[in-house]
C-alpha cells in the first residue's frame, strides 16, 4: 500500500482518539504516520508510540478521563457491543486495528465477569495492508494440476503480519491470480474476531469466490461452511485452543483443504503447546510458512514441508 494511503489509514484511526493524543502524535510524526506501528495508552504513564523506534512523551500522561475518551471514541460509545471479544483481551475496530486490552480480570464459574468496568490500559496495533506477490506463495501452496492446494500454516511471533498474509493467500487463491488466472477456487473464511475482512467494502480484498463467516467460533463455523456454502478451502486465523484442534479435525474429515495461522517462531515452539502439538500431530498440515519482522511485518523467513521441521530448526 502507498505512503499516502497508509498515512490515510492512520488519519481514520487517529480520528477516534481524544484531541490530546492526536496533536502529540502529529506534531512528532507530521507526514510519516505510515511509521507508526504501535500507540500505548497506559492509565497514569506516559504516552508511547512505537515507530522505527519508541517514542516516551511525559509530556502527556495519561489521565482516567483521557483513557475513557479512548474508550468511548474506540468502541463508538457502546462498549456492550464489543464485550464478547474484550473480554477475551482484545477488540478490532475499523481498517483492522487490533486494540488490546489491559486491566482487572474476575472469574465467576470460570467466565470473566465484569472486566469491562476495570480498563486500565490500551494496546493499539496499526493495521497496514500489504500486498503480497503471488507466484512466490502459489508455487509451493498450490499443487501442480493446480487444482488443489497443499493444507498449509503460518507461523509467526506476535506483530509479523500472519494475518496480513492469510488475507493475502485467500485473495490470490479466490481471485485466480498467477498461475490461477482464470480460475479460483470456493474459499470460506472464518473470521472469529472480525479481523481477516472488517467491512463489506473490503470483500473484494479476501476475493470474488471467498464467503466470510464473521463473529463465528472455528469449530462451528466449519460445520457451518460445509453444510450451505460448498467451500474447497477453510481459512482460519490463530489456531491454538481446544476447540480450534477440534476444527481442524473435522474440516479434514470432511474432503475441505485447509489455510490457517498459529503463534509461534517455528514448529519446535508449536510442540510446547499441548493443543497447538494436537494439531500438528494430526498430519493434517503439508506447508509451513514462517514469517518475522526482520525486514518488517511480513517478511517470509521460510516456506517448507511441515516434515522438514518436525524435529525443530
Amino acid at each position: 500500500m502507498a505512503v499516502a494511503s497508509v498515512n490515510t489509514e492512520v488519519e481514520k484511526l487517529l480520528d477516534r482518539l481524544p484531541a490530546e493524543i492526536v496533536y502529540t502524535i502529529k506534531t512528532t510524526f507530521e507526514e510519516n504516520l505510515h511509521e507508526i506501528c504501535e500507540i500505548k495508552i497506559n492509565l497514569n504513564c506516559p504516552l508511547i508510540v512505537i515507530g522505527k523506534r519508541e517514542y516516551v512523551f511525559e509530556s502527556l500522561i495519561i489521565t482516567k478521563e483521557i483513557l475513557n475518551k479512548c474508550i468511548s471514541r474506540l468502541t463508538n460509545n457502546s462498549l456492550f457491543t464489543y464485550e464478547k471479544n474484550i473480554l477475551q483481551g482484545y477488540f478490532t475496530v475499523d481498517g483492522g486495528h487490533r486494540v488490546g486490552v489491559a486491566g482487572k480480570f474476575t472469574f465467576e464459574n470460570g467466565s470473566k465477569q465484569g472486566f469491562v468496568n476495570s480498563i486500565s490500559g490500551l494496546n493499539i496495533r496499526i493495521s497496514k495492508t500489504v500486498r503480497i506477490e503471488p507466484e512466490r506463495i502459489l508455487k509451493h501452496a498450490v499443487k501442480e494440476n493446480l487444482d488443489s492446494i497443499y493444507n498449509t500454516l503460518i507461523i509467526s511471533p506476535p506483530g509479523c503480519g500472519k494475518t496480513t498474509l492469510l488475507r493475502n493467500i485467500v485473495r490470490i487463491l479466490s481471485s485466480g491470480e498467477g498461475i490461477l488466472a482464470g480460475r479460483g477456487f470456493r474459499v470460506v473464511v472464518i473470521d472469529e474476531r472480525s479481523e481477516i475482512c472488517m467491512v463489506d467494502n473490503d470483500r473484494r480484498e479476501i476475493g470474488i469466490r471467498t464467503f466470510v463467516l464473521d463473529g463465528v467460533d472455528k469449530l462451528r463455523g466449519v460445520l457451518m461452511a460445509v453444510r450451505s456454502l460448498n467451500p474447497q478451502i477453510i481459512a482460519m486465523d490463530e489456531l491454538g485452543s481446544p476447540s480450534d484442534y477440534l476444527a481442524v479435525c473435522e474440516a479434514s474429515k470432511m474432503g475441505v483443504k485447509i489455510i490457517a495461522t498459529m503463534h509461534a517462531e517455528s514448529v519446535k515452539d508449536i510442540y510446547m503447546r499441548e493443543f497447538s502439538r494436537k494439531i500438528i500431530n494430526q498430519g493434517v498440515f503439508e506447508k509451513v510458512i514462517v514469517l518475522s519482522s526482520r525486514n518488517g511485518p511480513g517478511t517470509i523467513e521460510k516456506i517448507l514441508s511441515l516434515g522438514e521441521e518436525k524435529n525443530g530448526d
